[in-house]
């Protein structure tokens, strides 16, 4: 073979060779996903922030409503005056209470002249009952005064009647003898009637007093009655005359003099004649997510962005964290939110009540930290060895193939779904599952998994989705580049 020919035979081989190898790299080009891929990198600080929305409040301010019905006849302040706790605000129309308290004095005076003539009467009944025992105490006197002298009649008849049977007295001297004994036992006769009449007036008079005392208890209680009904009736009287109950600012007038106060009842927000605010401490009240509300604490720091003020951010400190979930009635809500109030620190003076405002509470802060993008981070589901460690199952094609036709069935086993990121090997993808610390506005903490410098893929989101541990890959080449 002459050296022309073998040069052009080896011309060809490299040729075919070359076309050999083009069409493989094309075919796997054509197998590759395209992917946008990133480093690992250390931040120098991450800050976890908690965003929520809500509006402006001060700490401390009184929804003022009236607490009887009436025609306002005197306003004395206006919206945004200055008050003082005492201060007179507004007067309803006291005709009518002052009549009824007026009535009422005159009740509670005819009651307590009641009381006085009860006790009174006690008086004279007590009186009258130390007379009657008086009385018995006499009575009993004469009772045994009488009774001696009897004693003393029946002994002396005893003696002449049997001198008188011996014929030694006449029978004047019998006769004497025997009338001084009936006169001695009727006189006793008497004086025991005089005391029983004694006791009886005085059972009767003790049962008087008992009455009399049970009337001046009736009248006390009757007259304690209506010193309540006159206290009520001050009390409403008092009413027609609303004061301020704090230091503050009126931040909101619903009233005009001539309308008519409704006494406040709940849900009822016509009944509310002013708002009173101390603007001295001023609060953001926000509305946080319950899948956020885990990570917020008391004393965090805060930023209050205010919608009317949007160049003029204010530093707060959480203050209160609500413990259950606001209910908000006529409205059947899946997702929960928790109140938590931020305190302001240095508001503004054009600061008010009712704005609209954004929180962001920064609940943690790491310095030199890994950390990749947010949206690098997905969710794939592995099998799982006895101790829960994720394991890869390398099976070619061809077992696959010759699996599928002998209908053979892959053996069940136990799996378990891993968060991690996929980090670039050479053409291919390997996912590794990473251990995550706290997140940031764009950023999520890297604990365990990862180190300095690896790469992996962080886009697209579709491309995402779709990609698979040790798929091929093509990483998309960026703009200008």
């Amino acid at each position: 073979m002459s050296t022309k020919k073998k040069v052009l035979i080896a011309v060809g081989a490299a040729v075919v060779l070359a076309i050999i190898i083009g069409v493989s790299v094309t075919v796997n080009r054509k197998d590759a996903t395209t992917v946008e891929t990133g480093e690992v990198k250390r931040r120098a600080e991450l800050v976890a922030i908690v965003t929520a929305t809500g509006e402006i409040k001060p700490k401390e301010y009184v929804e003022l409503q009236a607490e009887i019905s009436g025609v306002i006849t005197e306003l004395l302040v206006e919206e945004g005056d200055l008050v003082k706790k005492g201060d007179l605000l507004l007067k309803i129309d006291p005709i009518q209470t002052r009549s009824e308290t007026r009535a009422q004095e005159a009740i509670l005076a005819s009651a307590l002249s009641d009381v006085r003539s009860q006790k009174a009467q006690i008086a004279v009944q007590k009186s009258v009952l130390e007379q009657d025992r008086t009385s018995i105490r006499v009575a009993q006197i004469e009772v045994e005064t009488a009774q001696k002298n009897l004693d003393l009649a029946q002994s002396i008849f005893e003696r002449k009647q049997g001198l008188f049977e011996d014929n030694l007295i006449s029978r004047d001297d019998y006769d004497t003898v025997k009338n001084n004994l009936y006169n001695a036992e009727n006189t006793l006769a008497t004086a025991e009637g005089r005391l029983m009449q004694a006791e009886a007036q005085f059972t009767v008079r003790e049962l008087m007093l008992e009455q009399a005392r049970e009337s001046h208890e009736a009248s006390l209680s009757r007259a304690e009655q209506q010193r309540a009904m006159l206290e009520r009736s001050q009390d409403m009287l008092s009413k027609t005359e609303i004061r301020s109950p704090l230091d503050g600012v009126i931040t909101q007038m619903n009233v005009e003099v001539g309308e008519r106060a409704v006494p406040g009842t709940l849900n009822n927000p016509a009944a509310t004649l002013m708002i009173i605010a101390d603007l001295s401490i001023i609060e953001a009240e926000v509305e946080v997510d319950e899948t956020d509300i885990v990570d917020l604490e008391l004393g965090q720091k805060a930023v209050v962005k205010v919608d009317a003020l949007p160049d003029n951010p204010i530093d707060g400190t959480v203050t209160e964290i609500g413990n259950s979930a606001i209910q908000k009635l006529g409205q059947e809500q899946e997702a929960k939110d928790f109140k938590v109030v931020i305190q302001l620190e240095e508001p503004p003076k054009s600061l008010r009540p009712g704005l609209s405002c954004t929180g962001e509470i920064t609940t943690a802060v790491r310095a030199e930290v890994l950390s990749i993008p947010i949206q690098a981070l997905t969710i794939r589901e592995f099998p799982v060895d006895e101790e829960g460690a994720l394991v890869r199952k390398e099976e070619d094609e061809d077992e696959k193939k010759t699996k599928a036709a002998e209908g053979e069935k892959d053996e069940e086993v136990e799996t378990k779904e891993f968060e991690g990121v996929f980090r670039l090997v050479e053409n291919k993808v390997e996912f590794v599952a990473v251990e995550t610390g706290i997140t940031g506005d764009k950023e999520i903490e890297i604990l365990a998994g990862l180190e300095d410098n690896d790469t992996i893929v962080t886009g697209s989101y579709k491309t995402l989705r779709t990609l698979g541990d040790g798929d091929s890959v093509e990483v998309e080449e960026e703009e200008g580049s």
